[in-house]
């Protein structure tokens, strides 16, 4: 009997997060951004856009009672952080289209965490999508950028695993669109 209790006790510690709504707190990290000498001067058009299909991020745990995770303030955020990378790189940021030398749309696309139920595991997968895209005159420039993690873990995800999952991704889409060289080479026209 005892033995039956201690597992329903275990059960319910266990997946008692499950049911639980969670606040993200995704910590985005400026990666080491180095100063282009070619962007010296450059302006550009910056607009930063959040075309996510849903404002929730994902459920925790599987099933059909599961809590949502949400993240208060992400825009804000994100779009702080693309326009001080780009400051960070030497381009000046203006709002006159007329004026600007190019155009940028940064558009976060997806960020989005799940969880699915295995047989003595549960799978916790983050997913993140950034696409941008320039314009130049009458030349376009598109790319997107994604990151992925998967974990295997024998409960579900806890507040600090979700943020960290999530911000991973998240800081490793930025990184690739701060680091794409045939960007920087587009919006300064080399």
């Amino acid at each position: 009997m005892k033995q039956v209790a201690a597992l329903a006790v275990f059960a319910i510690l266990m997946t008692g997060c499950a049911f639980t709504p969670h606040k993200a707190k995704v910590s985005i990290d400026q990666p080491k951004i180095a100063p282009s000498t070619t962007a010296q001067g450059t302006t550009i058009r910056l607009k930063v856009v959040d075309e996510r299909d849903d404002q929730d991020l994902g459920r925790r745990g599987a099933g059909i009672a599961v809590a949502k995770v949400r993240a208060e303030g992400l825009m804000p955020q994100f779009t702080q952080a693309v326009e001080e990378g780009f400051r960070k790189k030497g381009f000046e940021l203006i709002n006159d289209t007329a004026a600007a030398d190019a155009e940028l749309l940064v558009v976060l696309r997806a960020l989005k965490f799940e969880e699915s139920a295995g047989f003595f595991t549960v799978g916790a997968e983050a997913d993140a999508t950034i696409l941008a895209e320039a314009k130049r005159g009458d030349e376009d420039y598109r790319n997107q950028y994604r990151s992925s993690d998967e974990d295997r873990q024998f409960a579900i995800s806890f507040g600090g695993g979700i943020d960290e999952q999530l911000s991973l991704v998240l800081n490793d889409v930025l990184a690739q669109l701060f680091n794409d060289k045939r960007l920087d080479d587009f919006l300064t026209g080399n």
